[in-house]
């Protein structure tokens, strides 16, 4: 039996329980409700509002162990959004409440810091759903979550600056994932160098199949099985310049393993294919791969056997080489035989070609791989094909007929320097790919195409050593075009390759008009409004973790701003007040070979994304010129 006072409805009363509870407040109907305050025997005080003798809406509670909760109650319980602290722990909840457990959205903060701390899903007082976890100011997790532990899919940088984002189970990397090691937060548009693993995992160790990066810019990777977190089993290993060892029992436990003779036997030996045995091989070796361009020199020879001997004889008695019998049955081995010495001066001669210009051939890697970028990096970068891109256009490359996609796809042709993609903008090109790439260039413009006269006359390495004085080093820092001017720093270079890629790749500059310019039938459809796109500093282009770029929105309400959907390639070609000539003449100063004088020659010009970028931003600043010129002549007609 309880012993209380009450008047009538709607009044405040002050009612005393037996057990030393005290509520002070209004009633109605002998019952409280509305606004008041209940204090329990053992000091426990709650303040808000009644329903019927349950509490229930907004109100404020304190227990005496100095915590506290206010927000939402339902049924005597705390349901709703509300706010829970601990004054003596220094921590608290603030989210959603399902019948007094943490339920839905919340965050909590954990004893210690303001770092430690959870915001995410919760089902009843479990963390469960997607969230992020920060366990201190270096460490966090935000992913998946199922009965307080990662599972499925999340990101998680350690203490140590290890970084890890892919699948989890039972709280430990499980599945495929990436995980970088020494990572960091990279505002730049440099990609750097990372030491990293792509692949599958399980319990916490690497196991199945995986890439390997080892990190220093230079480009040595594995690629094949791993168990237990050891290199172990089939396998590709890639070296510092180039030298790939394959093998079905690369490594074992991490170590290279010993093959049986049998083995041995599969091995081919051969200087000039590459292919040797893995733990005999040379690291040092500085003449990986050069053999394929003098190879590609020399197909360029009339083939013809009556000229083909004539010219082995001639460079026999150029260089003093003892004159021998040319029969139906020994001239091949004989041709064979003074070619392969042709073949080991020629890449003795662009050895030394290169060493020559090392030093200036790490300068200007290193200054291309950062071209776009305004703070100095701490780190090594390593080059993509778009900066590569540049530094060809820089040395008018173009002038002399050749263009990126020809270049592009004379370097794709040879699977031994592992191009995944022949156009592909953002895949990096290592140092010893870079020199590869020159060299390509080289051959194609000023290599001979006879076999040279006495030694040191070469083919190649001098064609090499005249690009490079010609060309290159007058030409590099140059920042021709809109790309290192400015624009390739804040225009959203993933989401305008989608753009590009969606009308071919590579397109020509026909497609390029017949996507900017109305068919005729289509006159009377409404143009598009004018878009001053790549010209509002809306975003910039970064690295933040790993080798991926993102563009990063300046103004987060403006993240949907830019629409790339390759269902409406007309939103971003608004450029409909040029004229086809104007498009034309703009195409005409990066490619001289589509016009000659004033008739046009060539319209079917293939262009890397590099040329469509340059292309369409000076498509788009000469639009809003004329767009610009157009309203002051309509003000002075006003």
């Amino acid at each position: 039996m309880q012993i209380c006072w009450w008047t009538g409805s709607d009044e405040k009363a002050i009612i005393r329980f037996r057990n030393g509870n005290i509520y002070e407040g209004n009633i109605s109907m002998k019952c409280m409700h509305g606004e008041g305050r209940f204090q329990w025997a053992d000091g426990t005080v709650y303040l808000g509002q009644f329903v019927e003798n349950e509490i229930k809406g907004k109100g404020i509670i304190q227990w005496k162990d100095d915590t506290w909760y206010e927000g939402d109650f339902a049924g005597n319980l705390r349901h709703g959004r509300g706010l829970y602290v601990d004054s003596r722990k220094q921590c608290s909840y603030a989210g959603t409440w399902h019948y007094g457990t943490k339920h839905a959205d919340g965050v909590i903060y954990f004893p210690g810091s303001s770092k430690n701390s959870y915001d995410g899903q919760w089902v009843y007082n479990v963390r469960h759903g997607f969230g992020s976890r920060e366990y201190c100011q270096m460490s966090g997790y935000k992913g998946e979550w199922t009965q307080n532990v990662r599972c499925g899919k999340g990101l998680m940088i350690w203490a140590n600056h290890d970084f890890y984002r892919g699948e989890w189970e039972n709280g430990v990397m499980s599945g495929y994932g990436f995980y970088i090691w020494g990572a960091y937060y990279n505002n730049t548009m440099s990609l750097p160098s990372l030491c990293a693993y792509r692949g599958f995992w399980e319990k916490g160790k690497r196991h199945g199949y995986g890439l390997l990066n080892l990190g220093y810019g230079l480009g040595s990777y594995y690629k094949g099985e791993f168990k237990d977190n050891k290199k172990h089993g089939v396998g590709k290993f890639v070296t510092n310049n180039g030298l790939i060892l394959q093998h079905k029992h690369l490594f074992v436990d991490d170590n290279v393993g010993v093959m049986t003779q049998e083995q041995n036997a599969e091995i081919a030996i051969d200087k000039y294919t590459q292919i040797v045995e893995p733990f005999a091989f040379d690291l040092c070796d500085s003449s990986v791969g050069l053999v394929y361009h003098v190879e590609q020199v020399i197909k360029n020879i009339d083939k013809k056997q009556e000229t083909l001997k004539e010219i082995v004889k001639e460079f026999m008695e150029a260089n003093k080489i003892p004159t021998l019998s040319f029969n139906d049955e020994t001239q091949d081995n004989i041709i064979s035989i003074n070619f392969r010495d042709i073949i080991d001066f020629e890449v003795s001669s662009l050895i030394k070609a290169l060493r020559c210009y090392e030093i200036n051939l790490n300068n200007i890697y290193y200054q291309y791989s950062t071209i776009c970028n305004k703070e100095e990096i701490n780190f090594t970068p390593i080059l993509i094909r778009l900066f590569l891109w540049q530094l060809y256009y820089d040395c008018n490359i173009h002038d002399k007929g050749l263009t990126l996609v020809e270049i592009d796809r004379a370097f794709h042709e040879n699977t031994q320097w592992l191009s995944r993609s022949p156009h592909n903008p953002f895949e990096k090109i290592y140092f010893w790919q870079f020199q590869h790439s020159l060299i390509v260039v080289a051959s194609k413009l000023y290599a001979k195409r006879k076999l040279p006269g006495k030694k040191p006359d070469t083919m190649l390495a001098s064609a090499f050593r005249f690009f490079m004085e010609k060309d290159v080093l007058p030409g590099v820092g140059r920042k021709k075009g809109k790309l290192a001017e400015g624009y390739g720093s804040f225009v959203s270079l993933k989401g305008l390759y989608g753009l590009y890629h969606s009308l071919g790749e590579p397109c020509t500059i026909r497609t390029f008009l017949s996507a900017v310019r109305h068919a005729p039938h289509e006159i009377h459809q409404n143009k598009p409004e004018l878009v001053n796109y790549g010209c509002n500093k809306l975003g910039r282009n970064v690295y933040i973790f790993g080798d991926e770029i993102s563009y990063i929105d300046d103004d987060p309400m403006k993240s949907n701003r830019e629409n790339f959907s390759r269902n409406h390639p007309l939103k971003l070609f608004n450029i409909g007040n040029m004229s086809t000539k104007s498009i034309i003449n703009v195409f005409w100063r990066i490619f001289p070979q589509v016009c000659s004088g004033k008739n046009i020659m060539d319209l079917n010009v293939e262009m890397t994304f590099f040329e469509f970028f340059q292309a369409l931003i000076e498509c788009a600043e000469e639009s809003i010129h004329i767009a610009d010129e157009e309203l002051k002549m309509q003000d002075k007609l006003l």
